[in-house]
Order: C-alpha cells, then sequence, then structure tokens
C-alpha cells in the first residue's frame, strides 16, 4: 500500500507528522523519490508488521471493563458520610473505653484520687450523652417530618416532642454516669 506521509502517521497511529519524518531519516523507513511510503517494499513491510502488532496489542485493551469496574466502586456522598461517621463512633467508643481502662489501672496502682476516677466517669458518660443529643435531628428525623406533615401548626407539639426525646437522652445520660461510677467502685 502506498501512502503519503500523513496518512503513514493516521494509520500507523503517530502524534505528529514530525515523528514520521525522524523515522525516515534514520532509516527506519524508506520514502520513494516522489515522497510517499510503500508500506509493502521489502525495507519497510518488516517495521510496518511490527508496528500494526504494537497497535493491535494496544488496541485490545478492553477499556469496557475497566469503567464498569470503576463504577460499581463509585459510592455516593451520603454513603461515604454514613461510612464515615460510623467509624468515628466507634473511634470514640473504643477511646473511651480505654479511658476508663487506663483510669482503672491507674486506680489500681494508686496513682489517682477517687474523685478524678468519678470526674473522668461522669464527663465520660456526659460525652456520651451529649453525642446523643446532637445526634438528634438523625435519629429522630422521620418522626419529626411526621410531625409537621401531619399538624398546620406543629411548633407547639414539636417543642414538647423535643422535650421529651432531650429529657429522656439526660436522664439516661445521668443513669449512665451513676452505673459507670457503680461499676468502677465494684470493679
Amino acid at each position: 500500500m502506498i501512502l503519503t506521509k500523513e496518512e503513514f502517521q493516521k494509520q500507523f497511529e503517530y502524534n505528529s507528522l514530525p515523528a514520521v519524518h525522524r523515522l525516515i531519516r534514520e532509516g527506519k523507513i524508506k520514502a520513494r523519490s516522489d515522497g510517499m511510503i510503500d508500506t509493502e517494499d521489502s525495507e519497510n513491510q518488516e517495521f510496518c508488521q511490527k508496528r500494526k502488532l504494537k497497535i493491535d496489542k494496544k488496541n485490545a485493551v478492553k477499556p469496557a471493563k475497566k469503567t464498569e469496574t470503576k463504577t460499581a466502586n463509585i459510592k455516593s456522598a451520603d454513603q461515604l458520610s454514613l461510612e464515615i461517621d460510623i467509624l468515628n463512633s466507634k473511634l470514640e467508643e473504643r477511646t473511651s473505653r480505654v479511658e476508663l481502662l487506663n483510669i482503672k489501672i491507674a486506680k489500681e496502682k494508686g496513682q489517682l484520687i477517687e474523685t478524678d476516677v468519678l470526674n473522668r466517669c461522669i464527663r465520660t458518660a456526659f460525652d456520651d450523652m451529649i453525642k446523643s443529643l446532637t445526634e438528634f435531628p438523625n435519629i429522630y428525623a422521620s418522626e419529626i417530618i411526621g410531625i409537621v406533615k401531619a399538624e398546620e401548626n406543629p411548633k407547639e407539639i414539636l417543642v414538647e416532642y423535643l422535650t421529651q426525646k432531650v429529657t429522656s437522652s439526660i436522664k439516661m445520660g445521668l443513669e449512665n454516669a451513676r452505673q459507670a461510677a457503680k461499676k468502677y467502685y465494684k470493679g
């Protein structure tokens, strides 16, 4: 097949015409006297076959599978946010357990006075309580939405509902603090 340099560049997938001129200069391919390139010429045939094999190998890669894999691994921002919240919650819980264990060890070694122990137990329980209060909108969102949709003037009912939930959460936090201190002294 006889090709112009531009056709050779496109068919054999070179980035620019100067690349084809470089191949001619280096003697890797030979141009005829009229400037055309004969791909079936004995001197060009071997180079052209090697280049076609290289192009075929490059094109043999199936990009469709790669894109399918990438889209399967993409998670929504909500999913990522939820996973991060769960991991942070687990980390805080483990940190609290480690702190309580360290307090207990320090107490057994006589390195702490009991008021420090009690204060740390109570602080840990209150940290849990505050955490649960900040998660209120997420926990009770569906119930709050239901109240707002069902009532014409939901403000009073909503305030009463949230007051009950906050009160019960505080009571639970105080009970947890009492239980933590009790467990410590029994342990």
